[in-house]
């Protein structure tokens, strides 16, 4: 009995900390219905801002730090300053960007909370991770109390305490400031129901950045917290796990409900300890995020609006996918448009033939660019096409690699035939997750896609079954006639990458001209109008995820025969977000995007060792801000505007260089 109770005492204080996380989330989403992927990171940038004031910072321009590094009094002081800053940070970012989107799509706020998270984790970087020394820093928090005491045979610490303590400090305000104070009344009124506080001179900007301060803030004493819980400052402790749990508990609860979040963190914080309590086994350490997975699923379809929320109905398009212009009618078939198409051709061929003249490592790594852009082909199907949002798409590459080993090593099938079974098998788990895109859709079906590739890599992946272990399985690719894909030099593999790069295209581009396309783009464009105008939504999206799966399996299978072998290691949770990345900034609305995005934020900074330094997450997260405010049609939508004024320039200078035509000879007078 007592050992039941340390566990359910450690799941109280750190479920409390989920639901400050979860509060600051819901608050957010209530002042400005935005699910703010970014919130966690916020967090995690608090707490390094903390340590440092605590621990390093020997200047400060104010006479508030007197106090020596490392002790509490200087910990209080630095709590108050990186609370006060992250408060400025969070209203930056909903002043700065935020409010520009507000009448855009939610989805399309999403994906902007995704870049500013990218953003905040470069600046993390840049600052406290960029060198090995910073690396290797062992960052601990004081505690404010020294008191504890033991359970069973668990510790109960002064962080935990102070965990409850300052979880009933919060929540007594909170409620005392919506329910006594006016502009508390305000935010509530603008959340329930925006047009009629307007209407009544409540205004939208200032209940938008208060949440968004509030938000931050109650990011920052939950990055803290969890920090001081966890024993040390840690990036790999505040980021897509802490995201997923605090998502979680805010799911559960409701994204409607103060309360909920609270309660919802503490079904997520004791749920998981006592499956750590019940599983010890190494194979079984990932069995939380699946049964958060599973669990987030059950209540979004039998519950959607959580245990105290109100059920919301989401919106019926994405409304980020552009329509890429095609050529005017008058100039497909010009002179100019011909030689277009033949440079076009000559430029691609030549970028090929420079692939196959590098060294060996740059050819691996121009093959593994290959195959996450046909990855990337895959979501933009989903995506692009029906508007089926997917945060955990390289989880399914995973699918496709780990199937491809274990079909060549385990069962000694012939490696093509193994690929198009891992083909199949990718369908098939796409179709297992389209099932809940049946009732589940636009922000929540985002949500668990995300955990569904946080499941598959720290758990799933390891099993015996799959994976064999955390090591992975081998893959050594075939010969196949004259391509040896094992070759050192990586070009008959990279020859073969490309070839399944080409189908891949090809097979994106007969959906997007026939009937199915067509009934993939109403999907996307508004379902509602679809299904009357006899669309089987069922049907179709299933289909979209079916495909994409597919398409998504090919490309780990190559990426994995790229690496030599398969690990869980290799599809991280963090990459699907970097996928999203990839198919937006090269341009959603047509599948070349996603070849030119994998060479904008894979290709080049692998190619120029960029690969460790803070530029590629601040850049990819500046690119995707850019292309979300500016240019929505990224750079696939660049090259069709180039392309329409080059030829439309030269067409007219050739109309202008023709002679006129022959005027017709004057008949005689009679």
């Amino acid at each position: 009995m007592s050992l039941f109770l340390s566990y359910l005492a450690i799941g109280v204080t750190e479920g409390l900390v989920y639901g400050l996380l979860a509060l600051g989330m819901v608050l957010i989403y209530k002042g400005s219905r935005t699910i703010n992927f970014a919130h966690p990171f916020f967090g995690l940038l608090t707490a390094f801002v903390c340590w440092w004031l605590t621990a390093k910072a020997s200047f400060f321009p104010f006479s508030l730090m007197p106090f020596a590094a490392g002790t509490r009094p200087r910990f209080v002081v630095a709590l108050v300053l990186s609370l006060l800053f992250i408060g400025l940070y969070g209203f930056g970012v909903e002043h700065g960007i935020m409010r520009r989107l507000r009448r855009a799509p939610r989805l399309v706020t999403l994906v902007a909370t995704i870049a500013i998270a990218q953003g905040a984790l470069g600046i993390v970087t840049i600052l406290f991770n960029r060198t090995p020394d910073q690396q290797a820093t062992n960052r601990v928090l004081p505690n404010i109390t020294n008191i504890h005491f033991v359970i069973g045979q668990r510790v109960i610490t002064g962080a935990n305490i102070t965990v409850v303590i300052v979880t009933v400090i919060v929540c007594v305000a909170a409620a005392l400031f919506f329910t006594r104070s006016k502009f508390g009344v305000a935010v509530r009124a603008a959340a329930e129901n925006g047009d009629a506080a307007r209407l009544l001179g409540i205004s939208a900007d200032r209940v938008a950045a208060f949440t968004w301060i509030a938000g931050s803030v109650l990011a920052g004493i939950a990055g803290i917290l969890v920090s001081q819980v966890k024993g040390g400052v840690d990036a790999s402790t505040l980021s897509l796990g802490f995201l997923v749990r605090g998502l979680t508990a805010a799911l559960i609860g409701g994204l409607t409900s103060l309360p909920g979040a609270v309660v919802g963190g503490l079904i997520v914080g004791i749920t998981q300890e006592m499956l750590v309590w019940r599983f010890t086994s190494p194979t079984q350490q990932g069995l939380p995020e699946l049964a958060l997975f599973v669990f987030v699923v059950v209540v979004l379809i039998f519950r959607p609006g959580g245990l105290f929320g109100q059920r919301e109905e989401t919106e019926d398009k994405v409304g980020f996918v552009p329509v890429l212009r095609e050529l005017p009618a008058r100039l497909r078939a010009s002179a100019a448009a011909k030689a277009y198409r033949v440079v076009s051709v000559i430029a691609v061929l030549a970028v090929v033939a420079l692939g196959f003249t590098t060294t060996a490592a740059n050819t691996g790594l121009i093959t593994r660019m290959l195959a996450v852009a046909i990855v990337g082909v895959g979501l933009t199907v989903l995506m692009g096409y029906s508007g089926q949002i997917s945060l955990g798409h390289w989880a399914l590459a995973g699918v496709g690699g780990f199937a491809t080993a274990n079909f060549v090593t385990r069962m000694h099938i012939p490696y093509l035939i193994a690929l198009v079974l891992a083909i199949g098998v990718g369908m098939l788990v796409s179709l297992v997750i389209g099932l809940p895109a049946l009732r589940i859709r636009g922000l929540y079906l985002a949500i668990v896609t995300l955990g569904f590739n946080l499941a598959c890599q720290v758990y799933l992946f390891k099993q015996g079954f799959l994976g064999g272990s955390s090591a992975g399985r081998d893959l050594t690719p075939p010969k196949l006639g004259p391509l040896d894909l094992a070759d050192p030099n990586n070009r008959p593999l990279l020859a073969f990458t490309i070839l399944c790069l080409a189908l891949a295209l090809l097979v994106a581009r007969n959906l997007a001209a026939g009937r199915t396309g067509r009934a993939f783009f109403s999907l996307r464009e508004n379902e509602k109008a679809a299904a009357t105008l006899g669309v089987r939504l069922t049907r179709y999206k299933l289909l979209a995820f079916a495909v994409s799966g597919g398409i998504a399996a090919l490309g780990g299978a190559l990426y994995a025969s790229s690496l030599g072998n398969v690990r869980a290691a290799d599809y991280e949770t963090p990459y699907s977000l970097t996928l999203i990345a990839i198919v937006i900034v090269g341009g959603l609305g047509s599948p070349w995007g996603a070849v030119f995005g994998a060479l904008v934020i894979r290709g080049i900074p692998d190619l120029v060792k960029f690969n460790n330094l803070w530029i590629v997450p601040i850049g990819s997260g500046i690119l995707l801000l850019i292309v979300i405010v500016r240019a929505r049609a990224g750079v696939a939508g660049l090259f069709a505007y180039i392309r329409e004024k080059v030829i439309s320039s030269v067409d007219e200078m050739g109309a202008a260089a023709a002679p006129p035509p022959a005027s017709a000879p004057t008949p005689p007078s009679a």
